[in-house]
């Protein structure tokens, strides 16, 4: 069997479905901390981060944070989202 001008022309990547994207919608503390839902895209910057629910949504612990794509840190402090890593 002989193969036609187009089989195998073309990477296989051009007709694979595009990757699902699920944005971070909370953040767990930890050293570092993690983004939830397990496998969300990480927010790009630490002002992102303010749209997120902090859990638990008591002040963390010290050291606690998480970290943005850019390199931003943040920690919960009960209250709102500080700069930096838990005091």
């Amino acid at each position: 069997m002989s193969l036609g001008y187009y089989d195998q022309s073309y990477p296989p990547s051009l007709f694979a479905p595009p990757p699902v994207v699920v944005p971070a919608t909370g953040a767990t503390a930890g050293t570092p901390g993690t983004f939830t839902p397990a496998g969300s895209t990480t927010p790009a910057t630490g002002g992102d981060v303010a749209s997120l629910t902090a859990e638990p949504q008591t002040a963390w612990t010290t050291g606690q944070w998480v970290q943005a794509a850019n390199g931003d840190q943040r920690w919960w402090n009960g209250v709102a989202w500080v700069v930096g890593k838990a005091l």
